[in-house]
């Protein structure tokens, strides 16, 4: 009975991480992509581009964590209500605790978390000047 708990504490742990994936990241994509709000997906696009590259120079840290805080962020600013920010930051914390629980080390969180920031930064700074206008 106790190992049935601790496989399902894993199970949802896995779960809420796979928030940070990149097919969840696509799928995301390819919503604003559909939408279409291109400021958006330019945002995304150049949030992924700018994580890629900070992958190639630094491998060593946690990318679901640095692709999550990029969703949060983008679909936040986006979305531009109170209670969907409130849900995506309580989302994003259960990422950060799901991540640690399965086993990654603090250092790794948090230098996602920064790259994530980097990157989501670099992004809506590219939007805004390609579009010459903010997203609302």
């Amino acid at each position: 009975m106790n190992l049935i708990k601790i496989n399902n504490k894993k199970e949802i742990a896995r779960d809420i991480i796979s928030l940070g994936s990149i097919i969840f990241y696509l799928l995301v994509s390819a919503r604003a992509l559909v939408g279409p709000f291109w400021i958006f997906f330019t945002f995304l696009c150049t949030s992924a581009l700018i994580l890629i590259i900070i992958n190639f120079i630094h491998k060593e840290f946690e990318k679901y964590i640095a692709r999550g805080i990029i969703l949060a962020i983008g679909t936040s600013y986006f979305y531009s209500d109170l209670i969907f920010t409130l849900f995506a930051v309580l989302v994003y914390i259960l990422m950060i605790f799901s991540s640690y629980y399965l086993g990654n080390s603090k250092i790794k969180i948090i230098k996602g978390i920064i790259f994530g920031l980097l990157s989501a930064g670099a992004g809506y700074f590219a939007a805004v000047l390609i579009f010459e206008r903010p997203w609302h």
